[in-house]
């Protein structure tokens, strides 16, 4: 009795508060996990585990899947070798992440990377007893696989980013998001949008068929332009096509046609992360970004969460872009989740860890 106490105290005295980082009043900030080694993207299993994607731009040992039992426990990497992974969604016992192959099957490394989302099964507490590639040979370059989420009709949803920063390439599947049936052997993408340059973020609105994608703008037009997005996607209609690489919001012919933004935030704000909640604390229907910074500028002014309040109205959301959250390491706020417990978790890329915001209502 008296260890298993001493576990609990242990376990409650590690959420501590987040220093520094601000947020509305009514809401609390709190550290769960420390010492993940850039954590990108957050996912939870039926018994409320988080886990956590692992990645940079450099292929390094700490790269993979960290488990954390619950808020506050000790993070344990369980998967590793997973280049660039941004993205883990569970479904039916199964482990979906979404990363770069830099290596073939035998482990040889492979002249060109290509996209990838692997399938992670048997989990037994420990670690996962199989593995099979869903997916392989997508087109990445310049941006990579992006989020990975289970839509509403059970199947899989990815982004995938350009090969180059201002130009279309001549690979079908580039700058899109496809969705997948997971079960299918061999799977079959289908297109569900184009034209999204780096479609980071992907999060559906609870209850609907709308999917939510963040996107990070061309970067040769200068410092003031053009805005990062989040984008619309309704996904029992057609595909829409977002513009990229020759409509970036100017308007006019090259927009002709094109699907305009749902809300615009700053020049090269590196939107990427997103959650959506019915309700959070006072606040009704928003979506959350998580805004990384542009490497573009010494000191990003555009590191911060920001709140999108959404009101639905015939044929979409009207949306209202306001604050949320300040005061993280310049490149740190990143991968955005919505926990079992109704909090929303933040990976915070540069520090290591990863917090939550927990509204008092």
């Amino acid at each position: 009795m008296r260890r298993a106490l001493l576990a609990v105290a242990a376990l409650l005295a590690a959420c501590v508060p987040a220093v520094g980082i601000t947020a509305p009043a009514g809401v609390r900030v709190e550290t769960v996990a420390r010492g993940i080694p850039e954590p990108t993207a957050i996912a939870f299993d039926r018994d409320g585990g988080m886990w956590v994607t692992s990645g940079g731009n450099l292929a390094k040992p700490h790269n993979g899947v960290w488990y954390v039992p619950a808020p506050g426990a000790r993070p344990r990497q369980v998967v590793s070798r997973l280049f660039i992974a941004l993205g883990l969604v569970w479904r039916d016992g199964v482990l979906y992440v979404s990363h770069v192959a830099p290596f073939d099957d035998s482990g040889a490394a492979v002249s060109r990377r290509r996209g990838r989302v692997t399938a992670f099964t048997g989990w037994n507490g420990t670690r996962f007893t199989g593995s099979r590639a869903v997916l392989r040979g997508l087109p990445v370059g310049r941006h990579t696989m992006d989020n990975i989420v289970l839509g509403p009709d059970d199947r899989l949803y990815v982004g995938i980013g350009s090969r180059f920063d201002n130009v279309a390439s001549p690979e079908r599947l580039s700058a899109t998001v496809i969705s997948f049936d997971p079960d299918a052997r061999p799977a079959v993408p289908r297109i569900e949008a184009r034209g999204l340059r780096n479609p980071y973020g992907l999060a559906f609105v609870p209850g609907t068929a709308d999917l939510l994608v963040t996107e990070n703008g061309r970067d040769d037009l200068g410092l003031t332009r053009p805005p990062d997005e989040v984008n619309l996607v309704r996904t029992t209609g057609p595909a829409p096509h977002f513009g990229f690489p020759a409509c970036w919001g100017q308007g006019g012919a090259p927009c002709r046609g094109r699907t305009g933004a749902l809300v615009k935030t700053a020049a090269h704000a590196s939107t990427d992360g997103i959650a959506v909640a019915s309700r959070f604390g006072a606040f009704g229907l928003s979506a959350f970004i998580a805004n990384n910074g542009s490497t573009l500028f010494d000191d990003p002014p555009t590191t911060n969460v920001q709140r999108i309040a959404l009101t639905p109205v015939p044929g979409g959301y009207r949306a209202r872009l306001v604050p949320f959250a300040s005061g993280f390491r310049s490149y740190d706020p990143l991968g955005l989740a919505l926990g079992p417990d109704g909090a929303l978790y933040l990976t915070l890329w540069l520090s290591g860890r990863v917090v939550r915001f927990v509204p008092s209502t």
